[in-house]
Parts: structure tokens; sequence; C-alpha cells
């Protein structure tokens, strides 16, 4: 039996290595000859980088940046100097992780932090660059990478707002007197695994923010403030990208990033098709199983392009797909008319969350070779 192992990673208890590691111990245990090829994709989230360095021979290039909530912190982003190219993993200077649950607040959160990473990379010539989206702690909009880069948003008074959630709603003007020339040179694309429009019931305020610490009222609130940043970006650019399948993902960078930089967004599975050669492979082998994983499957993640995408796969190359998933929170029909073929829940449902996420790579070994013995 060959298998194609395409998985997600379990937020907080596995990374995609991990599942492929456990499945093939459960293989290994059902007694079923076997082969595994494991392709690591990605989300656009945490991890980018890690896949990009899996595939791309790349420098690490450090950047003092700031942290969602202005800190000054080290990070990095990856340089391939064949195709003058840079990759931004958007978490890694606005992402959910570098906060504590208390500090969690996506009014005074911003993505200035990425911002300055994509201003080093073209300070320094690099001509195509290439961000990851999720994870993130803000929903700013995308205006904190636009003011790291040179726009300032005014309020009534034309003084300059801070760039963060709360300032949305105050945004009068936009001005780019501080915007490099060099920036126009750029190909800006992003890479995300979301279809969510700006704002609305499906929008990043009200699907995202309150896993970033926003009240309800909140939400609201950063809703009216995407309405806003829409109408006055409209009116000076006369473009109209609110409703962009992905125009929300985190946060409404995405938005930001087509606006400003003029992005080309990019689906995760797309993106790791064409980056781990996964089609030349699909050619030239066969496979009897596609075998993906997710932490949890709800009504959001159901829709995510890289899910999507994996299961494109499936039936463009003919191939069954099975997903693997710590918690199913929907039918198993509602994956099935999506055209996966089978779903296999791994997790203990006499014990907690915290058991089942400490001990995932048991949970899926052993279900694993239930499955297939």
């Amino acid at each position: 039996m060959k298998l194609l192992l395409i998985p997600d990673k379990f937020e907080g208890s596995l990374t995609s290595e991990a599942f492929s590691d456990a499945f093939v111990s459960g293989m290994k245990k059902s007694g079923v000859p076997f082969s595994t090829h494991y392709i690591k994709a990605t989300d656009g989230g945490e991890g980018f980088l890690n896949t990009i360095s899996k595939y791309k021979p790349c420098i690490s290039v450090d950047v003092i940046s700031e942290n969602p909530k202005g800190k000054p912190i080290r990070s990095y982003y990856l340089y391939n100097k064949q195709s003058n190219s840079a990759y931004i993993e958007l978490a890694n200077a606005s992402g959910l992780q570098l906060l504590s649950y208390d500090e969690r607040d996506p009014m005074v959160t911003s993505t200035y932090g990425t911002g300055l990473q994509i201003k080093d990379a073209v300070e320094k010539g690099v001509k195509h660059i290439y961000v990851g989206l999720g994870a993130s702690a803000a929903n700013d909009g995308g205006i904190g990478i636009a003011s790291a880069l040179g726009y300032d948003f005014l309020d009534e008074r034309g003084e300059v707002l801070m760039p963060t959630g709360s300032s949305l709603q105050l945004i009068q003007s936009i001005t780019e007197t501080r915007v490099s020339d060099k920036l126009k040179e750029v190909n800006v694309h992003t890479v995300h695994d979301v279809v969510n429009p700006l704002f609305g019931k499906n929008g990043a305020a009200f699907v995202y923010a309150k896993y970033k610490g926003a009240s309800e009222n909140t939400i609201t609130e950063l809703n009216k403030g995407l309405i806003r940043l829409n109408r006055v970006v409209s009116e000076k650019y006369k473009v109209q990208y609110n409703d962009l399948p992905g125009a929300g993902a985190a946060g409404g960078a995405a938005y930001g990033l087509k606006a400003f930089l003029g992005a080309e967004f990019l689906g995760a599975m797309d993106f790791s098709t064409e980056l781990s050669g996964l089609k030349e492979l699909l050619n030239q082998e066969k496979f009897d199983y596609i075998i993906t994983g997710e932490g949890k499957i709800d009504e959001q993640n159901l829709h995510s392009k890289l899910l999507q995408g994996v299961i494109m796969l499936g039936k463009n190359y003919n191939i069954p797909v099975i997903t693997m998933c710590g918690a199913l929170q929907i039918p198993k029909d509602a994956l099935k008319e999506k055209g996966v073929f089978d779903v296999v829940e791994i997790q203990d449902k006499d014990k907690d969350l915290e058991y089942n996420m400490k001990n995932a790579a048991m949970l899926l070994a052993a279900k694993t070779a239930e499955y297939f013995i």
C-alpha cells in the first residue's frame, strides 16, 4: 500500500512531521505492508518558514522588529539568492504566540513588526516577497504593515494615527509621502489558507477576533473599523478588494497587502504543491490513498484552502483522501460531500482536551493501526 501524507499541524499538539512519524508508527503496528511519501505543506501560518527551508536553499536574515504590542524583538526572514526572493512569516513578528493570553487585545495590537521585515527586504533590493499569513494577533486590516512602509493614516484633525485596530474607525485620509519608490519594484505575494472577506459575518473580525482576545462588543467595533478602512481605500484608490476571497486573512492583513502593495493572493495548497514538486511526483508515482490531518475540523476549517486543495488533488488524480483529525465537530457526511473518502477521529472522548492534546501522537498511532489492520 502506497500512502501520500499531506497533513496540517495539530495546533498546540503535533507538527506535521510529528503527525507523519506517529502515522508511520501506527502503520507498522498494523502489520500491513506499506510505504509513505511525506509532503510538508503550509497554511501560511506558524511553520511557514520551516516549510520553505525544506524545499528552497535559503539564508536567514536577522531583523530587529516589533511584537504585536510594539516591543522590540529579534526576528528573521529567509532569502533565496537564485530568485532574489524573501519569505516572511507574519506570525514571527505579529503572531499570537508572542503574547500571553492576558496581553491579547486586537484593539491595540498591530502588524507593524511584519512591515519592518518587509521594509528590510525592500531596502536590500529583494524583488519578490512571499508573506505567509496566519496566527496573527492583530485585526488592523494591514495598516500596521503599511505604516512601517511609509503610509500614514490620518484622523479628522490630520494627525497620524497609531496603526492598530482601535484606529480603524478614525481614519479619514491616507498619505504616502514616506513611501519608498523601491516598493513599486517589488512583487508581493500572500500565502494563506482562508477565503474570508474583509468584513461582515464571515469577515476577519466576526470569525477570528474572538481568538485574539476580543469581546463581542470589540468584534463589532473592529468590523466597523474594517468597513471604514475599505471606504477610505476605495475612495482614494478607486478599487474594491474587500470581497476578494481571502481578504480577511490574518485580521485583514491580506487586504492591506493587496491595497497598498498590490499583492497577489496564493492559496496555501497551490503554493505548497508548486514548492514541493508534488505534481511531478504524482505524475511519476501511483498512490493508494492520500492521508491528510487536521487538529480540529469544524465549519470554519471545513473551507480551508489546504484541506480543499488536498481534496481536489485526490479528485484530479483519482486517489481517495482519508482525513485524520483530533476532534470532528461537524457531521462526517459534510466532509464526504466535499469529496473525502473517510474521516478518522483520534480523540479519546472519555478524556479531557488536555489529555488528548498531550497524547495526540499515541492516539494517532493507535487509531491508524486500528483503521488499517
